[in-house]
């Protein structure tokens, strides 16, 4: 009986489930920052993206595998004193153009559980516009789906509350995760908003 608010349950906090549809982008995001080894890719999830995106490191190499496979990356063996050589990965103009055409791609979806939102936010600064789209999108669906489910939600736990054995007391624990939910959701407004505001500004004094 919670509030349910796709952006929030769904796209906000990506896992294992997620990964097999954006990893590969942020792999290639990461790379246009530095060519990185596959040690280096996995260092960086572990100490800058574990807020919001999980990837162990059998995945990052089966998919660095993959990616060279597509000719999106190449990659070279450098060698080492004492230690065994390592491989250093390059994104190539194809995996360049491939991640641009992924960040430049229309509205996300919100009601499909697998789309990466933030990893799209996270490597947004090459697609502004799409960028700001989406957080007015985000914005917009949980407006409706606050103000929707709010009252739909509220009136569905009166019922069932009347329907079944000691129902009023087990209401208070609906509503508690119905609050919940209403509290999330009220904060990704508020997040959204945040980032509109930012990125109208940005583009304001870039046209300045």
């Amino acid at each position: 009986m919670t509030i349910y608010c796709p952006i929030i349950y769904d796209t906000s906090i990506i896992y294992d489930g997620v990964n097999t549809v954006s990893l590969p982008y942020g792999l290639l995001g990461l790379l246009t920052y530095q060519d990185s080894t596959g040690y280096d890719l996995t260092k960086v999830f572990e100490d800058s993206l574990n807020n919001f995106w999980h990837a162990q490191s059998s995945q990052i190499y089966r998919e660095l595998d993959r990616l060279e496979q597509k000719d999106w990356v190449k990659s070279r063996s450098v060698a080492q004193d004492k230690r065994p050589n390592k491989r250093v990965y390059t994104i190539t103009e194809s995996g360049r153009a491939a991640l641009d055409e992924w960040l430049n791609e229309g509205a996300l979806q919100f009601e499909h559980s697998h789309e990466p939102f933030l990893v799209r936010v996270f490597f947004g600064a090459d697609a502004p516009e799409n960028t700001l789209a989406l957080m007015k999108t985000c914005r917009e669906m949980c407006l409706s789906a606050l103000e929707h489910y709010q009252l739909e939600l509220r009136e569905n736990i009166g019922k069932y509350a009347a329907d079944i054995p000691d129902g009023n007391r087990k209401r208070l624990y609906w509503e508690m995760t119905l609050d919940y939910g209403i509290t999330q959701t009220r904060a990704t407004i508020e997040w959204a908003q945040k980032c509109i505001e930012k990125l109208e500004g940005e583009s304001g004094d870039c046209g300045a």
